[in-house]
C-alpha cells in the first residue's frame, strides 16, 4: 500500500489522506480547512481541488471513508464526483442530514418571509447547495455501530479492506479504521480522546485488534497545547457548583456533542433545575442520541429537555423558576431577551466550548459569536475539556499499537511526539 497524506500534516483540520494500492485508492477524510487554518479558499477553489485528487488516478477503483461528521473531516464531501462512493457511519449520516435539512429549511424561510431584493439571488443559490448537499448525504453508504464487544464488520472495496471501530470524540459516532491490504496493515486513529465517558474502550479496542500494525496514523492536535484534559464527569461536577451557586445559568455548547450535553443533563439534574434548550438541531440531534444510545447507556444519553420558545408564559415561568439552558452560539438573541430585566448578578453563562473561539484573532474575524455571546455575560465560566487525546494518550496509543512508523497529523506546524 501507499500512503499520500494531501493535508494535514502541518494543520489542524482539512484532512485528506489518501491509501492506493496498483487497482485501488480510497480516501480518508474529505475536510474543509478550518478558520484561520491553511489558505481562505473559495467555494469554486475547493471544488476544483477535489476534483484534481479524483482526476489524477482515474483508472483505479476509488471511494472516501469518514471519520466523523465534524466539517474538517467531512466538509468537502458534496464536491466529490457523483459516481464515487462514500462511506460513513449511520449516526454521522443521520447528524449531517439533520444540520442540512434545518439549513435549507433556514433559507427557505428567509426566502418565503422578506421581500424580494437583490439578495434573493444569493439565497436561491443557497438553496440549491443545501439540496445538493442533502441528495449527496442521501447516497453516502454506511456502517451500523456494533454490540458492545463485538467486532466490527469488514468493508471491502477493491482489494482494500476496511474495518470502522468506535471511538470517543467530541461528535457522535466517530470511528477509528483498520485497512489492510497487499499483506499490510494500517491503522487510522481519526480524531479521538479517552477522557469521555465512551472512552474507556479506546485502550482494550487498540489491545484486542491493533496487532501487527505497519503504520499508526494518529492525531496530534493536542501535542503544541497545554491545556488540562479532565474526564466528562469532572466536567458534570464542576458545572454542579455553578448551577447550585446561580438561579439562571445559560450554557454554550454544541448540539452534536452527545458526552457534553449528558455532562449538562446530568449537573442540571443534580442541582435540581429544569434543563431547557432553544435550538432546533439540538432538538433534533438529542432525539436521535435518545432513539440510538439511551437505552444502552442506562440512561446516561437520554434527553428529554424542556424547549424554550418566545411565548411570554413559558418565559415569565422560566424567570421564576429558575432554569438550566443549552444554547448553540446562534442564539444569543433569545438567550438576551430571556435574561432581560433579571438581576445580572443572579445570571452565568458556562462557556463549555474551546476558548480558541474568543481568544484566537483568525477564529474571531471568521466567527465572531462565540466572542459576542460570551461578552454579552457579567458572569462567565469556562468549563470545557478537549474532544482530542493528550499527549500522554497518544504516547500511550503509540505505546500499544506499536507500528513500525507513525504518522501524525492533524497537528500544528512543527508540533511532534
Amino acid at each position: 500500500m501507499n500512503i499520500k497524506v494531501h493535508r494535514g500534516l502541518e494543520q489542524i483540520g482539512g484532512c485528506i489522506t489518501e491509501i492506493s494500492t496498483s487497482t485501488t485508492r480510497v480516501f480518508i477524510d474529505m475536510g474543509q480547512n478550518l478558520p484561520g487554518v491553511g489558505e481562505p479558499t473559495t467555494v469554486e477553489q475547493d471544488e476544483e481541488m477535489v476534483m484534481r485528487l479524483f482526476t489524477e488516478d482515474d483508472h483505479k477503483e476509488t471511494a472516501v471513508f469518514y471519520t466523523h461528521a465534524h466539517e474538517d473531516h467531512v466538509g468537502l464531501f458534496y464536491h466529490v464526483p457523483k459516481d464515487i462512493p462514500q462511506y460513513i457511519s449511520e449516526g454521522s449520516k443521520e447528524i449531517l442530514l439533520a444540520k442540512y435539512e434545518l439549513i435549507k429549511k433556514g433559507h427557505e424561510l428567509s426566502q418565503n418571509e422578506t421581500a424580494k431584493s437583490n439578495d434573493d439571488y444569493q439565497n436561491e443559490q443557497e438553496k440549491r447547495l443545501d439540496e445538493k448537499k442533502i441528495e449527496y448525504i442521501n447516497t453516502f453508504r454506511t456502517w451500523e455501530r456494533p454490540k458492545p464487544h463485538a467486532k466490527p464488520e469488514t468493508i471491502s472495496f477493491g482489494d482494500i479492506r476496511i474495518t470502522p471501530f468506535f471511538n470517543c470524540h467530541s461528535i457522535y459516532d466517530s470511528y477509528m479504521f483498520l485497512i489492510e491490504a497487499d499483506g499490510k496493515r494500517i491503522w487510522h486513529m481519526g480524531d479521538y480522546r479517552e477522557h469521555g465517558y465512551m472512552g474507556k474502550g479506546l485502550f482494550p479496542t487498540l489491545m484486542k485488534y491493533a496487532t501487527n500494525i505497519d503504520v499508526l496514523i494518529t492525531e496530534g492536535t493536542m501535542l503544541n497545547r497545554t491545556d488540562e484534559c479532565f474526564h466528562e464527569w469532572e466536567v458534570s461536577q464542576k458545572m454542579v457548583d455553578v448551577m447550585n451557586a446561580f438561579k439562571y445559568v445559560v450554557v454554550l455548547a454544541s448540539s452534536t456533542d452527545i458526552e457534553r450535553l449528558a455532562s449538562i443533563k446530568e449537573a442540571a439534574k443534580k442541582s435540581n433545575k429544569p434543563l431547557y434548550i432553544c435550538s432546533n438541531y439540538m432538538k433534533r440531534t438529542m432525539a436521535i442520541f435518545t432513539r440510538r444510545e439511551g437505552k444502552v447507556s442506562k440512561g446516561l444519553f437520554k434527553f428529554h429537555p424542556r424547549f424554550a420558545n418566545q411565548e411570554k408564559g413559558k418565559i415569565d415561568y422560566m424567570r421564576k423558576k429558575g432554569f438550566v439552558l443549552i444554547a448553540g452560539v446562534n442564539n444569543l438573541a433569545f438567550t438576551q431577551n430571556l435574561c432581560r430585566g433579571l438581576d445580572p448578578v443572579e445570571i452565568i453563562l458556562i462557556y463549555s466550548s474551546w476558548d480558541g473561539y474568543y481568544k484566537d484573532p483568525a477564529q474571531i474575524v471568521r466567527n465572531p459569536n462565540y466572542k459576542y455571546f460570551r461578552d454579552a455575560y457579567q458572569n462567565v465560566i469556562d468549563i470545557h475539556t478537549s474532544g482530542h487525546a493528550d499527549r500522554k494518550t497518544i504516547e500511550k496509543v503509540v505505546d500499544i499499537v506499536k507500528a513500525k512508523k507513525v504518522i501524525i497529523i492533524h497537528k500544528e506546524a512543527g508540533a511532534e511526539l
